[in-house]
């Protein structure tokens, strides 16, 4: 039985040394292509103030912001890395996750008006106090909301169901937006995905590792003009293998 623990224990950390590469891999990729940007618009930048001590500002402050720009890219993408990789430490409560969702929901009720989105809410009530970390769960779920709200341009309706099964509990979030394409599927989890312009492709795979460090499973289900739905299934108690 050691021996097999051992092996498993093992597979797992190349797994984690795999996923880890992986994210340093695409990490460096969506770095590189900002760092070029920014090197060769401050290498004219100083080409014009070389050879032209008073340049038009039109023309320097336009290579000024954009290499601004670049570097806030550069923090974001930065600043999701660190947000995967630092896996932050459970804490868990025992609470009745319906409350939870409630509260969220209405933080987003204005934004959701503004884009024309009807909320619907159906919890069952059955759930009760299940042991997760209410922040985490928040955060996750907001990623799942926001990505929704964002498929849904021209409006539509979110629908957020809470189900009680016998040692675990289940939240569906579907929208009725543009779906999403079969080939693109297999891909939203992974970090630095994205077929949003201006977007870091973080959302999904945040939510995707705070419920697995929970022990939980997200499901995704789309069809194309039609919407999406996901599915997260938890444990109502968090198994000691879950936790860090």
């Amino acid at each position: 039985m050691s021996s097999n623990n051992t092996e498993l224990g093992d597979r797992d950390g190349d797994l984690s040394l795999k996923r880890m590469g992986a994210l340093a891999g695409a990490l460096a990729h969506e770095i590189k292509n900002p760092l070029s940007t920014m090197n060769i618009s401050l290498q004219l930048l100083m080409e014009d103030l070389e050879t032209k001590p008073q340049i038009a500002s039109s023309q320097v402050l336009p290579r000024i912001r954009l290499v601004c720009d670049e570097i806030r890219h550069l923090e974001r993408i930065l600043g999701s890395f660190l947000e995967i990789a630092r896996a932050p430490i459970l804490d868990l409560k025992d609470r009745d996750p319906n409350g939870l969702i409630q509260e969220t929901l209405a933080f987003l009720a204005p934004e959701c008006a503004l884009k024309k989105v009807d909320i619907r809410n159906h919890c069952d009530g059955a759930i009760g106090a299940v042991e997760f970390d209410p922040d985490l769960f928040r955060q996750a779920l907001l990623n799942l909301v926001r990505n929704a709200l964002q498929a849904m341009e021209q409006g539509g309706t979110l629908t957020v169901i809470t189900r009680s099964l016998d040692a675990a509990w289940e939240v569906e979030v579907i929208d009725t937006g543009k779906g999403i394409a079969p080939n693109v599927q297999e891909r939203v989890f992974d970090p630095f995905f994205t077929t949003r312009k201006g977007g870091t492709g973080i959302g999904l795979a945040v939510t995707r590792s705070v419920i697995e460090r929970h022990g939980g499973s997200i499901k995704l289900q789309s069809a194309q003009g039609l919407g999406t739905r996901f599915t997260l299934h938890l444990p109502r108690k968090v198994a000691q293998r879950a936790k860090p």
